[in-house]
């Protein structure tokens, strides 16, 4: 089995929900430069490996960001640091915990409303040291004053050599956890914390394909089912992203749309190179995202898992390290990285449309190895690894939705009309401020303004819409 290491403009888009298909353009100004685009660094010193995947979670107005560094030859420390509702850090960076090993890719939850961090390692280089191996967690009721929690999460002791975890609350205040614990063809899931350290209660395994790895966990709010998501490299028809219901009940295994597409005659797809992206949508339902195509990714594909209803936008870059959250109004926000840039971009609330695609050059121009996000509060909240100097680090930065500006008629003579429409993935925008010239005027119910041309030279004119918790949207028209 191949062994996993965790790494995490004119352009069309397809539209493709349930079996019908729709084409539609994002248009020659669809990528533009995010505001600001100003990267924080989150970690400090040396010893963030670029495979090192950091994890978010949202804590009310902030942003839980953590990740494993290296602290000596033989010790690792989990690190945290929260975000503020302004994007940036609120206090310095915590260490929860020094061991001899921790996994790469530690997962951050709110359990019962707490601060938790779930992560798998060995404790000490004793053999006889309990703590080698079970899933072990650390919670803070601050995000800052860190402590090992009794109890374990897992019977396995192989979690110290994970290839993907996931974490997430039950609905009740009990973790759920899924995870490939070394290498293996099944995922592991176990309910609860046990007492005993390793876990006394038995783990439960999801159906084999081949291999698994890219681990992943979300929970659907409406109906409570939670879905295992992970990545199998094997050959054949088990190639590809695959999706099980493991909670409150296990449901057969899926294979993700388009995950495998045909190459040479065989099933063939590209490692996600992190954890495969899913996440809970507001309203209920559950999304993945991830790229398609071989031997380069370019097509980027939203699934709502357990049904044939998908979103696809076709990239002219290879994608990688996709990512997914939810958004208010039963949006989502989707990220990737091409190249030296991260792209992102939030849907409409039935997650049928995308809107302006944003891209942000990475810090310093470097190419990040892993990232993660949060979109919860509307704007973006997106983390990467990334190296553009000596040493890689942990980076966060925001990304607001664009406004999309659309001008009609696009010719004109002067004083003629022309109307405005501001729309946000599809979706009028209502009271968006809306500049031509001097002339400044809100739009409507509908999303639209209306302006007579004044007279003046002929030429290209520029109308601009702004609103609040967007970045400016602008178009342009001619006047003969």
């Amino acid at each position: 089995m191949a062994a996993y290491v965790h790494r995490r403009a004119t352009l069309a888009a397809a539209l493709l929900l349930t079996a019908s298909a729709v084409t539609g353009s994002l248009g020659s100004g669809a990528a533009s430069a995010a505001a600001g685009g100003r990267w924080t660094q989150l970690s400090t010193g040396a010893g963030v490996g670029i495979s090192n995947a950091p994890d978010a979670a949202r804590i009310g107005g902030n942003l839980l960001v953590v990740w494993m560094q290296a602290s000596g030859p033989n010790n690792s420390s989990l690190k945290t640091r929260v975000v503020g509702g302004n994007a940036l850090p609120v206090g310095p960076e915590s260490t929860a915990l020094t061991w001899t090993s921790i996994s790469s890719d530690p997962a951050a939850l709110l359990l019962g409303g707490v601060p938790t961090v779930v992560f798998g390692g060995l404790r000490s280089l004793d053999s006889t040291d309990v703590r080698n191996g079970p899933l072990s967690f650390v919670q803070a009721s601050d995000a800052a004053s860190w402590a090992l929690a009794p109890g374990s999460m897992s019977q396995t002791r192989y979690a110290y050599g994970d290839y993907g975890i996931g974490a997430v609350d039950d609905g009740t205040g009990q973790p759920l956890v899924a995870l490939a614990a070394a290498s293996t063809d099944h995922v592991t899931v176990h309910h609860g914390v046990d007492p005993s350290v390793p876990a006394t209660a038995p783990d439960t395994y999801g159906d084999a394909t081949g291999e698994a790895q890219a681990v992943s966990l979300a929970r659907d709010s409406a109906s409570g089912a939670a879905y295992a998501l992970w990545y199998s490299g094997s050959s054949g028809a088990m190639n590809g992203i695959h999706a099980q219901q493991v909670w409150p009940q296990s449901a057969p295994q899926q294979a993700a749309p388009l995950s495998s597409v045909p190459y040479a005659g065989e099933p063939t797809s590209v490692n996600p190179g992190q954890n495969v992206a899913v996440a809970g949508r507001v309203g209920g339902g559950v999304w993945a995202a991830y790229g398609s195509g071989y031997p380069s990714p370019h097509r980027l594909v939203l699934w709502r898992v357990g049904s044939s209803q998908r979103l696809v936008l076709t990239r002219p870059g290879s994608i990688q390290y996709v990512g997914i959250s939810a958004a208010p109004d039963g949006r989502m926000w989707v990220w990737w990285v091409e190249g030296n840039r991260v792209f992102a971009t939030r849907t409409n609330p039935s997650v049928t449309a995308a809107g302006v695609v944003r891209a942000v050059t990475a810090p310093g121009g470097a190419s990040p190895t892993r990232t993660t996000g949060d979109g919860a509060l509307g704007p973006l909240d997106v983390v990467v690894n990334a190296q553009p100097g000596a040493a890689s680090a942990i980076w966060s930065t925001r990304i607001l939705e664009s406004l999309r500006v659309r001008v009609s008629p696009r010719r004109v003579s002067a004083s003629d009309s022309v109307t405005v429409r501001v729309t946000d993935a599809g979706v009028a925008v209502r009271g968006a401020v809306v500049r031509l010239g001097k002339a400044a005027k809100h739009t409507n119910s509908r999303g639209r303004a209306t302006f007579t041309v004044a007279g003046g030279t002929s030429g290209a004119r520029a109308v601009v819409a702004r609103a609040r918790g967007y970045d400016p949207g602008r178009a342009t028209f001619r006047v003969r």
